[in-house]
């Protein structure tokens, strides 16, 4: 790469997002973070650039739109900042059936979640490529193994990130590029709208992962070259758990809980 080494984190300024940047900055990376919430954005910047002081900048934008990825490329093409690493994990959560009739927050999701993250790789892909050097880390989860009630949206868009980055990262694996994609269980953020109670159960029951702990195995799976790595034991029993549990007895537990709809961002 020419000049200064530049991770770029959507989602950057909050959560997992945050943690992944905070390791990059104890490795010298200078960082770029794009998200939609322009004073977030302003706390991190200060904050990591007390704590590790390497260069930082942002850029408030809405990754949610058609045209958001171009935008983001553009942006880093006229100011002249060489992305090394690109980070995929700007999202949000919502339980809810997709027939409640919300088509926006829908197409949001769809966009956030697959369109923008695939356009960035095939975008920054094609410029590691010249540099035949590269790192890209998007972030999946482990309800990609799960095609249940309510997470319909949530769920088949994790499985697209999980299935696109293990061919992307044989597409790209003659040019030195390295993809990784992990899946975290639930992380202890505030994506879920749990309470202070709950949150703190399931982190005593270790049910909630520390997103400090999660980007540290990330990056650690992402310069080893691992395609794609589940965090943590307890997730991999879910995995090897829910495989075989039938649609009428997920259709049984959605009629007994009669779980309410929520958004979580």
């Amino acid at each position: 790469m020419i000049g200064k080494k530049y991770a770029l984190i959507t989602g950057g300024s909050s959560g997992v997002g945050f943690s992944i940047a905070k390791q990059f900055a104890k490795l010298s990376y200078s960082l770029l973070l794009v998200g939609n919430r322009d004073e977030e954005n302003r706390k991190a910047k200060e904050v990591l650039k007390e704590e590790f002081h390497v260069e930082v900048c942002y850029l408030t934008m809405d990754l949610a739109t058609p045209d958001a990825a171009q935008q983001l490329y553009n942006y880093c093409e006229n100011e002249k900042i060489e992305v090394e690493v690109l980070v995929n994990n700007a999202g949000f959560f919502f339980f809810d059936a997709i027939t409640n009739g919300n088509t926006a927050r829908t197409e949001q999701m769809l966009h956030l979640h697959i369109t923008t993250p695939t356009l960035l790789c095939a975008l920054f892909g094609k410029k590691m490529k010249e540099y035949r050097k590269g790192y890209i880390l998007n972030i999946s989860s482990i309800c990609a193994h799960m095609p249940y009630p309510g997470v319909t949206i949530y769920g088949a868009s994790k499985r697209y990130i999980k299935n696109f980055s293990i061919s992307l990262a044989s597409e790209l694996s003659d040019f030195g590029i390295k993809v990784t994609t992990i899946l975290p269980g639930a992380v202890d953020t505030d994506l879920y709208n749990l309470s202070d109670k709950t949150r703190k159960k399931l982190r005593k029951w270790k049910l909630l992962a520390s997103p400090d702990k999660i980007a540290k195995k990330a990056i650690k799976a992402l310069f080893k070259g691992k395609i794609v790595t589940v965090p943590y034991v307890i997730n991999r029993l879910i995995l090897f758990i829910i495989f075989p549990i039938p649609h009428k007895f997920i259709n049984f537990i959605k009629r007994k809980l009669k779980l309410k709809p929520f958004i979580a961002e």
